[in-house]
């Protein structure tokens, strides 16, 4: 598992930087549930980009699995 794949994501990127958003928008906020809830939006949001950069290689290896199994019913179909 290499971090690089992460730092260098740009949904990941994205979803970082917009801590540097979310900060500046709740340091205004009263301390009450509504701070809460928009950092566990920002945080859902930045778990999604993680997520999405760790199923990243099981999806491509899915697709050339895919990929292999349609040329061989092809094949196959040509054969008959």
């Amino acid at each position: 598992m290499s971090i690089g794949k992460y730092v260098t994501n740009p949904g990941v990127i994205g979803a970082a930087a917009g801590a540097l958003s979310t900060a500046r928008r709740t340091q205004s906020m009263r301390k009450d549930w509504r701070r809460l809830l928009v950092w566990g939006v920002w945080l859902a949001g930045f778990a999604l980009a993680v997520a999405t950069v760790a199923m990243q290689e099981q999806d491509e290896e899915y697709d050339i699995e895919h990929e292999a199994e349609k040329r061989e019913r092809k094949r196959r179909k040509k054969q008959r």
